[in-house]
């Protein structure tokens, strides 16, 4: 047989047993495993690649912050809380490839606070609170230090023709089942009867609407006292009264706490009203926090210190 021949033959058989041994080595497979199984910002999270199979001779991951690694196993930590989508890509000897990804959850340990606000900086601590420029005007609001406890504090005044609103954003971290949302505010109005009014509003999903807010306090003397205002998915809200009603010229700390489906109202550590929570905080969004007041009928003249949100149990 000619050496031309045989060389060609010898190729073709190489190429033979190279595609069979391509055509039946089992294409690779991502998989991984993630531990701990609740995963908290700032500790570390190790992910293991030892799940795939093939005759795999890379392993690559995305880290769904911009971050990457490479090796069977890695370690990261997330420092920021919130939903990550962590991709493994896999490759053999042939040069395929497969990929995976799982989204993980990264929470806050309970006792984090994740606000707070006691406008200790003065005048320019109100640069943080925007005024709602619709309705009223900056003159109607100010830091201002009160000799006493508890030092520098937001003084909110309107009259009835105008509303004052001023608020500030904040973002909510994803709640593991067990945690709730607590925030506290202190007031110290300084009026209670003639037109007077004033909001506590923790979370509002926008300025423009209760839709899907959380429930809220409201004091109207107009309206005979202290209410809990629950909104709807409509833009309205259902209001509560409540027994309490606030001193002049005495500090108040009120409470509200938010699990996935209920909450809880206080008045310096007694509770004054439960209920269901009929918008979604588990999976952690943005929100506002709004202060001051909302009538065109009544006007406000009080106090707002000592604003903190904590993630607790």
């Amino acid at each position: 047989m000619p050496l031309k021949r045989i060389a060609l033959i010898a190729v073709a058989a190489s190429l033979a047993a190279l595609s069979a041994c391509t055509l039946f080595s089992p294409a690779p497979v991502a998989r991984f495993d993630v531990e701990p199984v609740v995963i908290y910002a700032g500790e570390p999270v190790d992910f293991d690649g030892s799940p795939s199979s093939g005759s795999l001779v890379s392993y690559t991951w995305a880290l769904g912050d911009g971050r990457t690694a490479s090796g069977k196993r890695a370690t990261a930590s997330f420092p920021t809380p919130g939903r990550y989508t962590v991709a493994l890509t896999v490759e053999d000897t042939n040069g395929r490839t497969d990929e995976v990804s799982e989204t993980i959850v990264v929470y806050l340990r309970s006792g984090t606070e994740i606000f707070h606000e006691d406008f200790s900086a003065g005048e320019p601590a109100l640069g943080a609170w925007p005024l709602d420029p619709t309705w009223a005007s900056p003159e109607e609001g100010a830091v201002e230090y009160i000799a006493s406890t508890p030092g520098y504090a937001l003084h909110i005044r309107s009259d009835k023709e105008s509303w004052h609103r001023r608020y500030a954003g904040v973002s909510l971290p994803p709640l593991r089942s067990g945690q709730k949302v607590s925030f506290t505010c202190s007031v110290m109005t300084l009026a209670n009867q003639d037109h007077h009014t004033f909001i506590i509003i923790p979370f509002r999903a926008d300025l423009s609407s209760s839709a899907g807010s959380l429930p809220y306090y409201q004091f109207t003397s107009d309206g005979g006292g202290s209410y809990i205002r629950e909104p709807t998915a409509y833009g309205t809200d259902v209001g509560h009264p409540i027994g309490f009603k606030p001193d002049v010229y005495r500090w108040h700390t009120y409470s509200f706490s938010y699990d996935g489906s209920e909450y809880e109202f206080r008045v310096d550590g007694t509770v004054w009203r439960t209920g269901p929570v009929n918008a979604d905080i588990t999976d952690g969004r943005g929100w506002i926090i709004l202060i001051g007041e909302e009538s065109s009928t009544e006007s406000c003249n009080a106090y707002y210190d000592d604003i903190s949100i904590r993630i607790e149990e």
